[in-house]
């Protein structure tokens, strides 16, 4: 079994596969290690799900395929028809009701027409949000990735499906018995034999930071074992804009994935045996650090250990956190990002 693939090539056995006793982890834990591990120990011990997997629920509405949006607008203007069919309706039929004096009619007939106005604008204000959306897709332009590119690339998710990529939703996390790692990547990328993972990240940023590339290296790993196809690069997304990288599946991005997933592997196995020395964490990482963010203990939000709750590590205030509350210490978390400064 190969460690990765290069471009398709498939490089050297070594020391990723695990063995049947070893403990299963998710590409979120493995990328929160490469951040902190205490961060990673957490996520492992909590299997907490990737925020990133998670959508917002007011929007309901689709925005990355071109189908999705096409069959959500041919829904939307039958509904807009029935509505004003109906408007129709009852307008032709006012008159005939004043004709014969049947004011209790025209009484229904008003509030139905006030019913049925709020939801033809209602229809109309989301043909409008779908039209724009559908402009955005087709107008979205890129260059297409260089699979043999050893280098990050700029890209754009509407200019890749402009460019012939077809987008296949993920449903299920996808699964490697060698590695015995598992994840959801955000979508996935096809053209030809190509297979590319992609997932989202909710902020803008320059540059992908060292968790999401060791995230996208495990996505092409699983893309690669699942899938049986070439991975040479994985898709970072960032922002609103849906403009991103390309990140080379190659082995100087897929090394900090290879040692944080044995790092994490080996203190996991440590922490069930209840026999892990200290974890070792970086204090500038823990000023913003979302574990460390202090709460009030009456809130009742616990994090577990062998499955039980942990009792809160409270401060001074009576507040404590999830990586105070694990690692029995308190986190310099800084409440004002202002402090920075």
């Amino acid at each position: 079994m190969s460690d990765g693939f290069d471009g398709g090539r498939p490089a050297r056995v070594s020391r990723m596969k695990a063995t049947p006793s070893e403990p299963w982890l998710s590409v979120h834990a493995v990328a929160e290690y490469t951040f902190c591990p205490r961060a990673g120990l957490l996520a492992y011990e909590n299997k907490r799900a990737d925020p990133d997997d998670t959508p917002p629920a007011f929007d309901t509405l689709p925005r990355f395929e071109i189908q999705a949006i096409e069959a959500e607008l041919a829904r939307n203007y039958q509904r807009l028809m029935r509505w004003l069919w109906s408007v129709l309706v009852i307008a032709a039929s006012s008159p005939i009701a004043v004709y014969l004096r049947q004011y209790w009619y025209l009484v229904l007939a008003g509030v139905a027409l006030v019913y049925l106005t709020h939801q033809s604008l209602s229809v109309l204000m989301v043909l409008q949000e779908l039209l724009r959306r559908r402009k955005t897709l087709l107008d979205g332009r890129c260059e297409e990735p260089d699979p043999y590119s050893e280098i990050m690339q700029p890209t754009n998710w509407f200019g890749l499906l402009n460019l012939g990529f077809e987008s296949r939703d993920v449903k299920d996390a996808l699964r490697d018995n060698d590695w015995n790692l598992e994840g959801k990547p955000w979508r996935i990328l096809q053209k030809g034999s190509l297979c590319i993972p992609v997932f989202r990240t909710r902020s803008s940023q320059e540059a992908p930071r060292e968790p999401q590339i060791v995230k996208i290296m495990a996505y092409c790993r699983l893309s690669s074992v699942v899938f049986g196809s070439e991975c040479p690069y994985g898709i970072i997304l960032t922002g609103e804009d849906y403009s991103g990288f390309v990140v080379p599946n190659c082995e100087r991005f897929r090394t900090d994935f290879h040692n944080s997933l044995v790092s994490l592997r080996h203190l996991a196995q440590a922490a069930e045996h209840r026999n892990e020395s200290t974890v070792t964490y970086d204090s500038r990482k823990c000023s913003r650090c979302p574990l460390g963010q202090p709460r009030s203990a009456l809130l009742g939000q616990r994090i577990v250990r062998f499955g039980a709750p942990l009792p809160p590590f409270k401060n001074d205030d009576g507040q404590h956190s999830d990586c105070g509350d694990r690692f029995e210490w308190e986190p310099p978390y800084r409440q004002s990002f202002g402090q920075d400064n």
